[in-house]
């Protein structure tokens, strides 16, 4: 173009031709009237090290996140951002494991840098009081079940229902059930109902064979046919197909458990229960999910596998830490973690100089091993997995003697861990509001954050408190969220490709499918999934490719999230049905 213009300007008066010919060199990069904007910088470690960090998200953001722009560091820790309108914004840096940094800027005609110093990541999250269940006071007998709408249903005995809405804090009073059962185990069928089996009507040694199913969208309840044996403290798994395992429980007429087990088909118009093999032990609510070889694992007591297919019990690997209070209850919670493994988190003391809080059982070779502790040992603890594959532990009977922990006339404590499986590592968070024992109501919602409710007085006694808390994760403290905007579909099938829209990334790192949770007490009669899927991106477009194997990805519900490195954005709720 300057030879151009230089050709066209030799017939001129040499004054004209030279005021173009600078006008020409202007325009190929150097004209004063257009603005030089850009921001240059480096992220490195704070100091000592200051050691540059590569891959580092750089986020350049307006108020109300109309104007974004996301940039990666190179191997020199080094970013750029050009072409952004002018104006006031924020600029932030963030990398795995390091806390996050923002500056506000105003963004202009003249070229900026700005650097970033990243510390360690020692967020502690944040629990705030975000509603309550009154009139209800959820004391020894509740559930707490995370229903298809986003919304959750509290209930002590079905005879007093409270729905939630963890968004807007608000609360609504389904109708009650024809009768009383509390101490139940409830899981969300593939219809969106909810199904709510044995328990006690009254005082726990009337145990009841009762089972209800409570339609949320008509506000009905109906009764269907009674289990083959009354159970108080049931244990209820989802296996792979849908239908539900039912063991063990406390019967008549003085709670005696049973090691009895027996198999609902809710496709099975007849609603009929059919008794299967028992267990090992007689037992109540034992920890136990769905493994991805399709056979269920049940702790308590002892560890056993049961295959859906024999409809047959085995022994398999014990505890490494075998001395655990048994008869009494389970004194931890079961969680899958991303690789297919399971962990056992919770430890009584007895008669362990140096209890380990994780014990990891692989399927694979089906051996159980220590994973890390805690700095404060407990039992009973709460658990809800994270989207980023971490793990949430909350409250919990104090097993260590440490005059510096909080705990309430009962011995438990506010205290509040993360495990992360990748590192078998733990951070200290938070503090809850109360002090939680294992009545408590702990459950994953589709924003990312964490809500409990209950166990806040004496084990098995109703509290004076009816708080609703939710907890904030670390990740909610990391700057801007990558956001789903559109979902092809909601009801999904095993092998199908679904495709997500997502905006505030230029690429999202991984894409999350836990499935959601129905808790009573500690134990998870939901679908026991923290899944990692494959996926391909084209810019905004994210295609999902879903899972084949049925002991995978099990029938039922689940929230689905994208992530930017350890940052999930809001989960959506999806439901994999049958053939």
């Amino acid at each position: 173009m300057r030879t151009t213009y230089w050709k066209e300007i030799q017939t001129l008066p040499v004054a004209l031709g030279i005021v173009l010919a600078f006008s020409s060199i202007f325009a190929c990069g150097g004209r004063s009237d257009r603005p030089r904007r850009g921001i240059t910088g480096v992220v490195r470690e704070a100091p000592p090290s200051a050691a540059p960090i590569p891959g580092a998200r750089v986020t350049l953001f307006d108020a109300a996140v109309t104007v974004f722009e996301e940039v990666r560091t190179d191997s020199q820790g080094r970013y750029k951002i050009d072409g952004m309108p002018a104006g006031n914004y924020s600029l932030g840096a963030s990398a795995r494991g390091y806390e996050y940094q923002e500056f506000q800027i105003t963004y202009g005609r003249k070229r900026m840098s700005q650097d970033f110093a990243l510390g360690p990541d020692v967020h502690p999250g944040r629990w705030t009081v975000i509603g309550d269940t009154s009139p209800e006071y959820l004391g020894a007998s509740n559930s707490g079940t995370l229903l298809s709408d986003g919304r959750i249903l509290f209930c002590h005995d079905t005879r007093d229902p409270v729905i939630f809405d963890p968004v807007t804090g608000m609360k609504t009073l389904p109708s009650m059930s024809p009768s009383e059962q509390g101490c139940h185990m409830t899981t969300l069928l593939e219809d969106d109902r909810l199904i709510f089996v044995g328990g006690q009507d009254g005082p726990f040694t009337n145990a009841v064979a009762t089972v209800k199913i409570y339609d949320p969208v008509g506000d009905m309840w109906t009764v269907l046919p009674d289990m083959g044996s009354p159970r108080w403290y049931p244990t209820l798994v989802r296996l792979a197909d849908g239908r539900l395992l039912a063991c063990g429980g406390g019967t008549p007429p003085a709670a005696a458990r049973t090691d009895t087990c027996e198999i609902l088909d809710p496709r099975d118009p007849t609603w009929m229960w059919n008794w299967t093999d028992s267990m090992a032990n007689p037992s109540e609510y034992a920890p136990s999910a769905l493994l991805r070889t399709g056979e269920v694992l049940l702790t308590w007591w002892p560890p056993q596998l049961f295959d859906p297919g024999t409809e047959t019990w085995r022994p398999t690997g014990q505890f490494v830490q075998p001395d655990r209070g048994w008869p009494d209850h389970a004194p931890h919670s079961l969680v899958e973690l991303p690789d297919g493994r399971m962990a056992s988190i919770g430890i009584k003391r007895g008669t362990l100089p140096t209890p380990s809080m994780v014990e990891i059982f692989d399927p694979a070779t089906e051996a159980w091993s220590l994973g890390a502790t805690t700095q404060t040992t407990r039992s009973y603890p709460e658990v809800a997995a994270l989207p980023t594959g971490q793990i949430l532990c909350a409250g919990g009977y104090l097993e260590d003697n440490d005059p510096t922990i909080f705990t309430n006339a009962w011995g438990y404590t506010r205290l509040t861990d993360i495990y992360d499986p990748a590192t078998d590592t733990w951070r200290r968070a938070a503090d809850m509001g109360w002090a939680r024992e294992y009545h408590a109501l702990t459950l994953l919602i589709p924003d990312g954050r964490v809500i409990i409710t209950a166990g806040t007085d004496c084990p098995a006694c109703v509290p004076a408190e009816n708080d609703v808390e939710a907890y904030e994760p670390p990740y909610l403290f990391r700057g801007i969220r990558p956001r789903i905007d559109s979902i092809s579909k909601t009801t999904l099938l095993r092998g199908e490709t679904l495709t997500l829209g997502v905006s505030r990334t230029r690429a999202i790192t991984s894409v999350s499918l836990l499935g959601t949770q129905a808790v009573t007490h500690y134990v998870n009669g939901g679908v026991p999934r923290t899944l990692s899927l494959s996926f391909t991106q084209q810019n905004g477009n994210v295609d999902v490719v879903l899972p084949t194997d049925p002991g995978v990805l099990p029938i039922g519900h689940y929230l689905i999230f994208v992530l930017v490195d350890d940052i999930p954005s809001e989960g959506k709720i999806v439901k994999v049905s049958g053939p």
